[in-house]
């Protein structure tokens, strides 16, 4: 067999002393193969990251100096309300029920004290990145997602640095990251079982509260340290407050208790307000805002771009910030924001009619503004890798001075940063630097900054400065870019390499086209020609990309990158192009060179062949293609699914046999397949029903008997006409039957669970203790029997394996999912049925396939001599249901979920099993309910596989190459400009598809491990039983 690396053609010059091991090795994951495996795994895993690399890269740059506003600040103190998970839209909406503000303390304090507008979030809308964004000013850096957002992956300035003191209370999530390594802030937070999504989390939010008046009434009383701290200059205290974010992912923001939850924000705010302004005795030194780190979508999960998930309300009142103020003063009605590089987001212009502002100035900002807003009011420099700006028109506008002094202090905070920046990059680019040429007068900026500070001149002073901040964002963003031309260039050549080299791997070994068909002489010869350029290839490539990679001192994954590029290119490539290079030598060797006929028909063979081929890459290309606009727009989904009944019935399946059966069964299959394209077409938001998870386990516990009498009915008929072996296959249908009524029973079992859970849930009761164990135990079992127990034949096994992966994904279901599992069953066992007749037939088309002293065949023409059982080849066919397998397995990824975040499974499919707040666990147990859709279709691609005698290795990289077509096509959709849902939805496109490939891998794998090779499906036309199943 051929192998993918290497030239070695010895064992192909013996291959006809062991022609069983030949085949053996078609059929198996051999060694070479799993070398394949393994490049594929680190290659997609390293290309993955790729993007953060090009478009995201970390904006954290060190060695500034702190620079100081040298003005007396406004206010002596700052306090910090953080309501996590509160939507824009919720809480400035008036009540439609009552007509009143569901928070009427803040709302007094927007219309007559405070200035109020929107704080605009980035992606991802996770609570680490909002509150580094607030607190530290810039915008996540990637490296943190190993953490799950919680520990510090690198160190950082942020506002409790620069404070005196600073107190903080909430989560153990949050309040962690902040506090840890700053011994002047005392924080603490209550215990991580406390955040259980069947209780009202409200009582996160009362806990705060009181905690806040238990550290004033102390230093009050009898703790003179403390107060003394408290009374001291650039204090803060963060209080972070969880339980809207815990209500909404367990009730959803259209909910009684999230609303509920707003109110005791308000309430508790009123009450901790009052407690300070007593404690300072009224001074006016206190300012307060008011915010949250991120939104909810309606289904109760953020992550994702989605506008519910970046729009966050803003209040801030107090000590330093203006009153309100009349709308007819708004400037540009909020068109664009301050932000990194001159951030455009599509904001509604007007404030919406049920919020009752439209009177009211309002101020929108970029989430990382407040970052310092906040260290402005309290007088301290802004965190040194802050990018965000001073929002001018929060401020009070009878101390233009001292906004015109901060506003400069942030200024030269951000133009340091961009100093240092270009200097490293400089430094690090030893040939061919390019500077950023908008700043070559910033010398001569700065000095009319100061000029018009010396004359008074604040607002021109002030146009100056966010005109340099604007300058110096921009330079930020080209260096954090300027390494993009060359790592795109990289990227892309490796996908096409990558791609080139699976399709060629395939060619050598699964085709005629390949080793086994080539004259062995010129074999032999064009390796070693390959061979010597292949060594040049790879020493040229190398010291050019090396090179470059050390004069630009590069990081170690660019180094990862070139080395998959020098490897497919160099090494891979020229190893497995020579047969097919003298295929098409030979193909075009013998055209007459007067008038262009073929002399041999051999050769005109050969050129149908090419024709055929480019015909059917042309096709899978588009398929391809239409899969990615699927991903846009999900009705392309139902689109297919109906051409897909449809053409398959009368194009592909019109040979499956004549008569009543097979007219039903087609009819059968055209409404499975218009019934699967009804789920991409309906709404994500569906929310909860409980009613429905329940019906579709009846459903599928129905589904169950009736293929239990149905096989007990053909069982009985083979007793009464086979006598010999009656009382062994009896021994076994009575085995499967009682397999797969446990199975049902599990899976009413299932029902029952998730009906009273459900409705304990509602209830506010809690998760029962006998429910979760239960919910455990079927889990674990349902693993454990399907690695142990075996069906005895085709269709048994597959019942089986249904029946046993619907127990698990109807627990982790929440709404029509499991109507959706169903119907998903039903139409995979139906292609399974029709693509087994239709290889019964004998006429198969082949591909390329050629068998030894025969006739060559071509796409076009069909043979009972190019029987499959024979070669071992790949044939049209094979690609056809490869494609079939890649929309499948699209469709069970997507069927009930949004196209462009896996954030759409929604976190209460865990709830069953766990409702304390877990991440890891939860994101575990979702994976699981995706996995299970994705692996009922492998294991039905490979129950086809090993049936029609196509070897796996090859049907699994044809797979693996198509779907890297949607992998190449998402990278150059990728945005770092737009609305952040355009770029949300951009990174997410890529991730899923580059983890779509990686999870091909696992599935594969599963599926071999669950399905034995000698299961097969066993037509015997002779005895009148089409559907015999037997266990080889």
């Amino acid at each position: 067999m051929y192998h993918i690396i290497s030239s070695n053609i010895n064992n192909i010059n013996n291959k006809s002393n062991k022609p069983n091991d030949n085949k053996n090795d078609k059929t198996k994951f051999n060694s070479k193969i799993l070398v394949i495996v393994l490049i594929g795994i680190i290659f997609h895993a390293v290309f993955t990251l790729s993007i953060f690399d090009i478009y995201f890269r970390s904006p954290l740059v060190h060695g500034m100096t702190p620079h100081p506003i040298n003005l007396p600040a406004p206010a002596k103190r700052l306090v910090l309300f953080v309501a996590d998970g509160l939507r824009a839209d919720k809480f400035f909406e008036i009540d439609e029920n009552t007509g009143k503000s569901r928070s009427p303390f803040l709302r007094n304090i927007i219309e007559n004290k405070g200035t109020w507008g929107i704080s605009h979030t980035r992606v991802p809308t996770e609570t680490r990145p909002g509150h580094v964004a607030l607190i530290a000013g810039f915008y996540e850096d990637v490296s943190a997602v190993t953490k799950g957002w919680k520990a510090n992956p690198v160190e950082f300035d942020h506002l409790f640095n620069e404070t005196t003191y600073s107190f903080g209370y909430g989560s153990p999530d949050v309040l962690p990251m902040f506090s840890e390594g700053v011994p002047h802030m005392q924080s603490e937070s209550y215990p991580e079982e406390a955040e259980d999504f069947a209780s009202d989390a409200s009582k996160l939010d009362t806990w705060v509260f009181d905690k806040v008046q238990q550290l004033l009434l102390n230093a009050s009383t009898n703790d003179q340290e403390l107060n003394r701290k408290l009374r001291s200059d650039k204090v803060s205290i963060f209080l972070h407050l969880l339980g809207l974010d815990t209500n909404g992912h367990a009730y959803r923001p259209n909910s009684k208790e999230y609303f509920d939850n707003i109110a005791l924000v308000d309430r508790g705010i009123e009450k901790i307000v009052k407690l300070i302004e007593d404690f300072y005795g009224n001074d006016g030194k206190t300012a307060f805002v008011f915010t949250a780190d991120h939104g909810m979508s309606n289904r109760g999960s953020h992550g994702d771009g989605e506008r519910a998930n970046t729009e966050t309300p803003l209040v801030v009142w107090g000590s330093g910030v203006r009153g309100p103020l009349s709308s007819d003063l708004q400037m540009e009605r909020i068109a664009s924001l301050r932000g990194k590089a001159k951030e455009m987001l599509p904001v509604n212009v007007e404030t919406p009619t049920n919020w009752k502002l439209s009177s009211l100035f309002r101020s929108d900002v970029s989430q990382a503004d407040i970052a310092p807003l906040m260290t402005s009011l309290l007088g301290v420099p802004s965190p040194l890798n802050s990018v965000g700006v001073l929002p001018t028109e929060i401020l009070s506008e009878d101390t233009p001075q001292y906004t015109t002094a901060a506003l400069r202090a942030n200024t030269l905070q951000i133009w340091e940063m961009y100093k240092i920046k270009s200097s490293s990059k400089q430094q690090s680019t030893l040939i061919f630097f390019s500077p950023f040429t908008k700043l070559s007068d910033a010398d001569r900026m700065f000095e009319r900054i100061e000029q018009h500070i010396s004359l008074s001149q604040w607002e021109d002073a002030q146009i100056l400065c966010h005109q340099m901040i604007d300058l110096c964002l921009m330079g930020l963003n080209y260096f954090q870019t300027y390494d993009r031309p060359f790592l795109m260039t990289v990227i892309t050549m490796g996908y096409f390499g990558w791609i080139i080299t699976l399709s060629l791997y395939v060619l050598n070994n699964y085709t005629s086209i390949g080793i086994e068909n080539c004259n062995q002489q010129k074999l032999s010869t064009q390796m070693k020609r390959f061979k010597t350029l292949s060594n040049y290839l790879i020493f040229i490539e190398s010291i050019a990309l090396v090179g470059f990679l050390l004069a630009t001192d590069a990081p170690l994954l660019y180094y990862l990158y070139c080395v998959f590029l020098v490897l497919f290119w160099a090494k891979t490539i020229p190893s497995n192009i020579v047969p097919l290079y003298i295929f098409i030598c030979d193909s075009f060797s013998q055209v007459s060179s007067t008038r262009g006929h073929f002399i041999n028909t051999n050769n005109s063979a050969n050129l149908s062949i090419i024709k055929n081929f480019i015909i059917l890459s042309v096709s899978a290309i588009s398929v391809m293609e239409l899969l990615v606009v699927s991903y846009f727009h999900r009705g392309v989904l139902s689109l297919l699914y109906q051409i897909l009944g449809v053409v398959s019935v009368f194009f592909f399946y019109n040979r499956s046999g004549a008569g009543k059966t097979s007219t039903l069964l087609k009819s059968l299959w055209l409404i499975s397949c218009l019934l699967m394209s009804i789920f991409p077409s309906l709404p994500i938001d569906y929310g909860s029903d409980t009613k429905l998870v329940c019906f579709g386990g009846i459903l599928i516990s129905i589904l169950g008997v009736l293929t239990s009498l149905f096989k007990f009915r053909n069982n009985s008929k083979q007793q009464q006409q086979s006598s010999s072996s009656s009382q062994q296959k009896l021994q076994k249908s009575k085995k499967n039957q009682i397999i797969n009524s446990i199975l049902i029973i599990s899976i009413l079992l299932s029902s029952f669970i998730v009906y009273t859970t459900d409705s304990s849930l509602e209830k506010k009761i809690g998760l029962p203790f006998i429910n979760q164990l239960l919910s455990w135990i079927l889990l674990v079992s349902g693993v454990l029997i399907l690695a142990i127990y075996r069906g005895k034949g085709f269709y048994d096994h597959w019942t089986f394996l249904c029946l046993s992966l619907s127990i698990p994904f109807l627990l982790l279901s929440i709404s029509y999912e499991v109507l959706f599992f169903g119907n998903l069953i039903l139409n995979l066992t139906l292609w399974m049925y029709f693509e087994l007749k239709v290889d019964n037939d004998h006429t198969i088309p082949k591909l390329v396939s050629i068998t030894p002293n025969s006739e060559p065949s071509t796409s076009l023409s069909f043979s009972k001599s190019a029987s499959k059982s024979n070669l071992m080849n790949i044939t049209q066919h094979d690609i056809r249901r490869a494609i079939f397998y890649i929309f499948f397995c699209y469709v069970g990824f997507f069927g009930v979920g949004n196209i462009a975040s896996i954030s759409s499974f929604e976190i209460s499919s865990t709830y069953r099993f766990t409702t304390i707040f877990r991440p890891f666990l939860m994101g575990a147990l979702l994976l699981v309910k995706i996995f299970i859709p994705l692996l009922l279709v492998a294991i039905s691609f490979s129950l086809l596989n090993n049936n029609l005698n196509v070897p796996r290795p090859g049907s699994f990289l044809i797979v693996i190459a198509l779907t890297d077509i949607m992998s190449i096509n998402f990278f150059f959709l990728v945005k770092d400009t737009g609305s952040w849902l355009e770029i949300g939805v951009s990174i997410s496109h890529y991730a899923i598809s580059n983890a779509f490939i990686i999870l091909q891998l696992l599935l594969f794998a599963v599926s071999a491990l669950l399905v034995p090779t000698t299961l097969k499906y066993i037509n015997n036309n002779s005895n009148n039983n089409n559907n015999t199943i037997k266990s080889k």
